[in-house]
This record gives C-alpha cells, structure tokens and sequence, in this order.
C-alpha cells in the first residue's frame, strides 16, 4: 500500500558527463542498399574535459553517488561567495581546481568503486556508437508570447468587421465559479525550461589532441535542448548518462536496501543481516518504517487484502521476494 503512497525513484545505474552544444549537421548513411539522411547534433567536450570530483556513500550520506565537475575557469565577482564559493572551498579540499559545472549521478556500489575523485572521465569509456542516451538540458529562451503561439490556439476572423483576432477570448465562467481554474492555457513566458531528449549516438571521436579543437566530438541523432555556440561563450550545457529504464527492477530503489556489507562463501545473499538495512523511501519526510510500526500495531497479520510476502516490513515476509540479491 505504501508503494501508492511514496514516489517510486529510479537511477540511472552509470556515471554521466557534461557537454556543451555546438551546432546540427547532416549526417548520410547507407543501409541495406538505401542512403539515409540524419539530422544530428554536434556535443563536444572542450579541454580538460570531465572529472569526478566527489563521492557519497550510504553510510555518511545515505546513498550512493558521484558528483562530475567540467570546465575549469578563475572565480571573479558573484562567483567569489556565496554558494558558489562554498562549492569552489568544497572543491579544493580535495585538490580540484574550481569547476564551472557540476551534477551528482545516483548508481549502485558496483559501479560507484569504480571511480576515483581526481579521475578523468572519458566518454568512449561509458558510451559506444549505437546507444541511447538520456540528453538534459535548458530550451531556448523565447520571451513573452501570447495564446496563440504558445499554445496554438486558433485566431479569430479577420474581417466583416470582427474585433477579434488574436486575442486571448473567454477565460472562465462568470459568478459561478468567480475565478480562473489553475492550468488555464494563457499568454505568458516560453522557453527557459528543463528538456530531457532521448537520442542515439552516431559518431564518437574521443582523446583529439590537435590544437584549437575539443578533445570529444560526440553526434547524436536529432536535436537537443539548447543554444548552438553561436557567439564566443559557447553553446549551452547539457548533461548525458544512459536513460533510466523504470521497467528494470535493477534500478529501482528499494524499500529497504542491503548496502553490500561482506558475507560470507557460505551466507545466503538474499538474507538481510541486522542493523545494516536503510530505509530509501519517504512520506512527507517520515520514514515509512515508522508507518509499518502502526500498521502491525492494528493489523499483526498484516494489512487485510493485501499479499505481504515481498513486504520487508511484515515479519514473516520471503526474504528472497521481501530484498532483491546484493549482486546483478
């Protein structure tokens, strides 16, 4: 009952990068005797690419993660405090220069070992040509636009004297019910939000050591959210990893997790070992083990209508459906 109750969450299993955007292009391709047009986009990652720059471990942060830094520069103005300065001191505790960008990646302790702070990251090392990646990014910025373009509403007509043409037109009832329902379709801002894109990858050029070039050249198959690089700042950041598959239960996080602590040849790794268990999921910030508490409280035979055999809450619970193996 709980799972209808608490938001499901999903992680993407591997480390990400970032990248910037830098134009489309064209890419022609020939298959089973037939050429194929591409529209592609063009990321690259400049010099000095990507670096892990911090990890968080379950037992200090409650999960398993690592966060990626790109682009160093030097801090001037606002950067110099505030929490940009706070992230620029965080950095150089571990002896990294300060970084424009940073995103923390979720993913389980099999992938979370292998990665060290100060490690380069390559992305011919997470990514091959052919697969689908998960794009994230900010769209354009298009200003203020009225009903019709931002909605695709219809205009009014346009002659015999019609004093309406693209006006907004009617916004609700009258006195019954007196107000504008929320999610009313009205003029305002367009642009400036978060936009994830699935796309396949083409082409990867990794490690180019030429002058005045990236080192990565990575080609996508469609378009990205984002401003090419069509002034000297460059185009806009957008972050990549492998797309989270919630249908995998793989990548689900538990209701209550084993965090890989040594078992023995012998020990079953289905069985959960005392006092190492943490609790993922959360309602309104209670931890849902609380709530299992005062439903065994009422209902010690467990929740009436309800098949508790995989509920690791319930007492008498099948360890083996109640907590997924430690190793996938």
């Amino acid at each position: 009952w709980w799972e209808r109750l608490a938001r499901p969450r999903c992680e993407p299993g591997s480390i990400g990068i970032w990248a910037e955007k830098l134009n489309m292009t064209t890419v022609f391709t020939r298959e089973e005797g037939n050429s194929r047009r591409i529209p592609c986009s063009i990321l690259v990652v400049k010099k000095g690419g990507n670096m892990v720059t911090n990890k968080e471990w379950p037992e200090k942060h409650g999960r398993y993660s690592i966060q990626v830094g790109y682009e160093r520069f030097t801090p001037k103005g606002p950067e110099t405090y505030g929490r940009k300065k706070a992230n620029i001191e965080k950095l150089a505790r571990n002896d990294i220069p300060p970084l424009r960008k940073l995103k923390e990646f979720r993913m389980r302790p099999q992938d979370w070992e292998k990665w060290e702070i100060g490690q380069k990251i390559w992305p011919s090392d997470i990514f091959e040509e052919g697969d689908t990646v998960q794009v994230n990014g900010v769209s354009k910025q298009k200003g203020f636009h009225g009903a019709i373009t931002r909605w695709g509403h219809k205009r009014g007509p346009m002659t015999h004297g019609s004093k309406h043409h693209r006006r907004q037109g009617s916004v609700g009832m009258g006195t019954t019910p007196g107000r504008v329902f929320p999610g009313k379709e009205m003029p305002g801002h367009v642009g400036g939000k978060r936009v994830n894109t699935f796309n396949k990858i083409v082409k990867i050029i990794d490690k180019i050591e030429e002058d005045n070039m990236p080192e990565t050249i990575i080609m996508v198959a469609g378009g990205v959210p984002g401003h090419p690089a069509w002034w000297k700042a460059g185009g806009s950041y957008v972050n990549l990893h492998k797309p989270k598959n919630n249908a995998d239960g793989r990548f689900k996080r538990d209701k209550v997790w084993l965090w890989y602590y040594e078992k023995g040849e012998k020990d079953d790794p289905y069985l959960p070992i005392k006092q190492k268990a943490w609790s993922f999921k959360t309602m309104w910030g209670k931890d849902l083990r609380t709530i299992a508490e005062g439903r065994a409280k009422y209902w010690p035979d467990g929740f009436p209508g309800y098949d508790h055999s995989t509920d690791p809450f319930y007492d008498e619970c099948d360890p083996r459906l109640a907590i997924k193996a430690p190793d996938w």
